[in-house]
This record gives C-alpha cells, structure tokens and sequence, in this order.
C-alpha cells in the first residue's frame, strides 16, 4: 500500500515502472512502495493531468487518483501492426493545452522515426496515430514539452531542437552541453516550477541530470548523477512545494552616473558634485560585505556639506548610509573620507522581542514572517525567497535583531545566499541566485591578473555521527539511540590530502542513520579551498552571482561563480576585481600539470639526444666523461674543447 500523503508532501516523485520513489531534493531518492501487480511497464513515464497520475509506458497506459485504483486505458491504436519496436511513450500539453503522445517506431521499411497521436482526457480515448514528426537528422526516444508556446524536443546525446509546431519545422539550439562527447539515451525533461530538469541515461549506465532556468533553456549545469535510480523513468514535482526564481537581469554594462546625497530628518536632495572621481568604488561579498568607499572634497557646494553620519547616498538605484566621515585638513585642502554601508544593514534595529519556545519545523519564509510580518518595528523591511529550501528545525526562535534573523537563516540553510534590494531581503539558493550569459574570462585577452589562493585548513574528511538518544525509564544509566552512532568518511580525501577530523556531529533531528549520513556527508571539506580573484581591463559593471567560463593558459579551466567585487565605476585607472566562488583544488589538475613539465622537459631531451648522436662533434656527458655520443636522458653534455686537455 502507498500512502499518498508522503506523495503530497514529496517535492519529487520518480517510477521505474514497478515501484514509487520520492526525493526532498531530486538528487537522491528513496523507495516508498511498489505499485499494483498487472500496472508496470517498461519506459515509464508518470504525469499529472488534474486530479489523475497518468502512466504511461511501452504499449501500455493506466490512470489512478490515488495508487490504489487504477484505470487501464486502451493503447490498440497505437499499436499497429503496419509498426514494430514502439517504444518511449511520453504524454505531452501543445499550447491550446490539448495532450498528445509521441513515441518512437519503425515501419515496414525497417525505419525508424518519431511519430504522435492526439489524446483525449476527456474520454481517454486516442486518434490520428502515427503523424511523423520531421527533424533535421534522424533520432529516437524524443521528449517533447511546450514553453511559452514553443515546443522543444529534446532528443538522443543532449540534443535539444525547438519549432512553433510539434510535428515539423524544427531548429537545433546552440547550447553549452557538449555533445557526441558520450552516449546520452532516454532523455526526459521535468518542468519543475521556473527550472528544466534534463535527465538521460549516460553510456547505458549512470542516470544524470542537468538543470536549466525555464527561461534561458540554452545554458545548464554539469551534469550530476543521481542517486539511488538507475535508468529514465517517470519524474514528477510538487508545484505546491516550490519557490520563484527572480527575474533575469539586464546584462547591459550602463549604469546611472548620478550620486545623490540626502541628509536625515529633511528632505534637502543635493548632486554629489565634489567627488574625487577615481576614489568612489562599491564593495560587495556575499553574506558580507556591502558598501561603498569614496573621497569628497570641500567645493563649498552643498552636497559636501551633507556628507555626515547618516547621510543617505543613492546610487545605481541602492541606498547607502553614511556610517564613517573623516573630514581631513591639510594644506589648505579639505576633504571627507565617506564609508557608507547599504541600508539592508539596518535590519539590525529590527527587533522581535517575542520567542516561539521548542524546537520546531520552519521554512525560509516562516523565519522572515515571524520578524518582519505584522511587526511594527520592521522599519519598512519586507522579503522574498527564491529557490527551493528544505524546512529545517529552530529551537526558541526570537527574542533578538533582525541581523541575528538573517545569522540564523544563513547556520541553518548553509546554502543560503542573501543579497538585498534597499530594504527587501531577497533569500536565494545557490542556483537561482547564479545567472550564466555564456561569457568567458581568458586571461591577457580580456583580463590582466588572475590570482588564485590554495588554502588546506578547512579541509574535513571523517566525522563521527551521533543521532537522537531514546528515552529509557527503566534504566537510567544506559543511553538508548535510535541507530547506533557511526564515522562518516571520505577515503580519497585522506588519501590525497591526510586524516583531518572534524567535530563530532550530535543531532537529535535524526532518527534514520541514511538521513545523517547524507547530511554528515554534506559538512565535510574533503578538498583545500581555492580561491580565485581576477583584475580586469577595464572597469566594466559586475554582476554578483554571475557564472563564467575562466581559462588560465593550459593550466586552469572551469565554470567559477562571482561571490564578490570591487568596482570604481567613474575610474579610468582603476579596474574592476572580481572574487570567485571556492573551488576544488582538483580543478588545478596538479598531476596532470607535473605529468605535462615531465613530458616536455623529455621531449627537450630528446632533441638534443638526437642532436649529439647525429652531430659530427664529440660531446662530453657529465655522468661519464669517457664515453661520448653515447646519450642518455637526463644527463648534461658539454661540446669538448679540441687541441687541449678536456
């Protein structure tokens, strides 16, 4: 027996065609039950139309509302005997919302095409079978799904192909997954709120994914394997269980030149006319860092004479406090030193002095709401969560600042990324806070410094896992638990890099040993952090969270994410720095690098090997003066001195 409450309460749902899966996170999924005998099929896919789960699979198609009755549905016109090897059945919407089929078979000429048959939901009934679907090259096991009234068909080795009509007309897209590299089979694509899912079978082994924002399916993540699922069947989601994505930004490299100063308590607005130019840059790194720097200097205006502490300055539509000014008098010139942090930081006079007692199961947003909702002490403050977070326990919730709020949601969501909009505190998950227009830093072309920082003190590779204790009135002096406590470990890591133990985890959240497994697996540091700042050309307008494509030479390549920058907006010395996220010291490739320096320096060798054996001068080898001509790697040879001792 299934329980449809945990299917309710699940954010992803996976069949295989024989049993039921659920995931919190669409990486990792766990059984829940196997479904009725006489319902499997091979190639599953699952679907939800209103109140019914639809599954469909080769030459066979059942409905259910609750798992437990089922509903077959005849599929004879589609099994036609003019057609053989049909196969990756898969029920998709067109715009008008109407659902169709489409499915993969070979005709009595032995070829094989992608065809659709029209589906009613109405009477569950089918019509206008085998309509071919025509596309540039020929393919099977086809996903299609209508976005924004376009159809994308996504196809064998990540092809991905889009028309304004699912039968003909289609174009391939020009993404960043390189194809052909491996053998991708069976893909599906999951439409998970504002995100793609693109999952397939890689070299009929290993079920990956990739993910994409809805918006932009031309750019996606590495791929990443799943766990605990070994081939493409049904994925579903739980649109009810899902945050927004942000809008995508501009990428336009503009901004408004305008500085405004507002003095506190009045409404005088003044021009920020007396600015050294060069001195004015904005700070940011994340979950830090957020302000901005600049030199003004006596011009007798009146914007010099509102630069003061708690001034407002308004820039690039953010607002900035004034919090240090350092007027300075020397030689007849006068000016202020002006640091001014961005007004998010003045959550920390919000105050809750409420305290919700216990421990207790909250969601990103419950925090927030519990702050900055019906509190009339928020100040103006108000919040928004993009992303999918998991719900997490708190215990006695309260009784502080906003800024010990936001401390508290960034030690229990450690993925969490908070960057503000004046007074909105925008909370992201890493990818919905990371936005990737395909541009690239290549260094010397568009880039004049790359430093990068190899740091080995948070590494952690073994933990030791102690769970929830179990209540014992019998016998006080023994402690009960509901899995007895264990080490987690990652052996690779020590092998490249040592033993370095971390402390002991002691979580009562946990009564199952897998969930705290997967958990203690997500603290450790198994690699040295490598840290990567780069100093541009010019002092272009960054873009936190920004995702590029660096290379360094032969000796660097990867995919790094802005976390943090300096930018001199109106300097024409100076550039703008950006920070990257902390990578794996993997991605340097050490070895690989030694191996290179190893083969050229023998490449070098055996030049001047077949230099000295074919000359028709002696030369003389350091390791054995005697014997000339006779070369050997790694030795050093000096031309002989003729008509003298040698």
């Amino acid at each position: 027996m299934i329980d449809t409450n945990m299917i309710k309460q699940a954010r992803y749902m996976y069949s295989d065609g024989a049993n039921l899966f659920q995931s919190v996170d669409g990486l990792t999924y766990n059984s829940i039950g196997s479904l009725q005998s006489g319902i499997t099929a091979n190639d599953m896919q699952v679907i939800k139309i209103y109140d019914y789960y639809y599954f469909i699979g080769t030459l066979a198609l059942f409905k259910t509302k609750d798992f437990t009755n089922y509903t077959s549905i005849d599929i004879s016109e589609i099994a036609s005997s003019d057609y053989s090897k049909i196969s990756h059945l898969r029920l998709f919407a067109d715009a008008n919302n109407q659902y169709h089929i489409s499915y993969t078979a070979t005709n009595s000429d032995n070829t094989s095409a992608i065809y659709v048959a029209d589906f009613n939901i109405a009477n569950d009934t089918i019509a206008n079978a085998y309509q071919e679907v025509t596309v540039s090259d020929s393919y099977t096991d086809a996903h299609i799904i209508c976005l924004n009234n376009k159809y994308f068909m996504f196809l064998e080795d990540n092809r991905i192909f889009v028309s304004d009509n699912y039968l003909n007309n289609y174009t391939e897209l020009a993404t960043n997954i390189n194809n052909g590299t491996n053998s991708y089979t069976e893909p599906f694509c999951l439409v998970a709120g504002d995100y793609l899912y693109l999952y397939a079978v890689k070299n009929n082994t290993d079920l990956v994914y990739r993910v994409a924002r809805k918006v932009n399916p031309i750019i996606w993540s590495n791929e990443a394997k799943i766990v605990g699922l070994s081939k493409v069947g049904g994925f579903w989601f739980n649109d009810a269980l899902y945050s927004t994505l942000p809008e995508t930004p501009s990428l336009e490299d503009t901004f408004d030149p305008v500085v405004i100063v507002k003095a506190l308590h009045v409404n005088q607005k003044a021009i920020l006319s007396c600015l050294l130019w060069d001195t004015f840059q904005v700070q940011w790194s994340q979950n830090s860092t957020y302000q901005l720097q600049l030199t003004a200097y006596d011009d007798r205006s009146i914007s010099y004479a509102l630069l003061q502490s708690e001034t407002s300055i308004f820039f690039n539509d953010q607002e900035y406090i004034i919090k240090t000014c350092e007027p300075d008098y020397s030689a007849g010139v006068n000016t202020k030193q002006i640091t001014a942090t961005h007004v998010y930081n003045e959550i920390q006079y919000v105050r809750q002095y409420s305290t919700r007692t216990g421990t207790l199961t909250y969601s990103v947003a419950d925090v927030l709401a519990f702050y900055l909702d019906n509190n009339s002490n928020n100040i103006g403050f108000t919040y928004q969560v993009y992303g999918d977070f998991a719900k997490q326990q708190i215990t006695d919730l309260g009784n502080n600042s906003g800024k010990d709020m936001l401390s508290q949601i960034l030690s229990t969501w450690t993925n969490a990324i908070i960057f503000p909009d004046n007074r909105q505190i925008n909370v992201y998950t890493p990818d919905a806070f990371s936005k990737n227009f395909g541009r690239r830093i290549d260094y010397l072309n568009n880039t004049q410094e790359v430093k990068m920082t190899m740091d080995s003190t948070s590494i952690t590779n073994k933990v030791y896992c102690i769970g929830k204790t179990k209540e014992n009135s019998t016998d006080n002096s023994t402690t009960e638990y509901y899995f007895q406590p264990f080490f987690v470990s990652d052996q690779n890591s020590i092998n490249n890099w040592g033993l370095h133990p971390m402390d002991d985890i002691n979580d009562e959240r946990f009564t199952d040993a897998n969930s705290m497994k997967t958990y203690a697996q997500g603290q450790l540091k198994t690699e040295p952090a490598l840290s990567v700042e780069v100093t541009y050309k010019t002092n272009e307008v960054p873009l936190a969270g920004e995702t590029r494509h660096i290379k360094v030479n032969d000796d660097y390549e990867t995919d790094v994410t802005v976390i943090g920058f300096t930018w001199y907006p109106f300097s024409g010395a100076n550039q703008t720095v950006l920070e990257f996220d902390n990578l794996p010291a993997s991605i340097l490739n050490t070895q690989a690098l030694i191996n290179n320096r190893i083969r050229d320096v023998e490449l070098i060798a055996q030049k001047a090997l077949n230099q000295a054996t074919t000359a028709t001068v002696n030369y003389i080898s350091d390791a054995d003066p005697n014997n000339n001509n006779t070369v050997r790697v790694g030795d050093l040879w000096t031309r002989k001195l003729e008509g003298g001792d040698t």
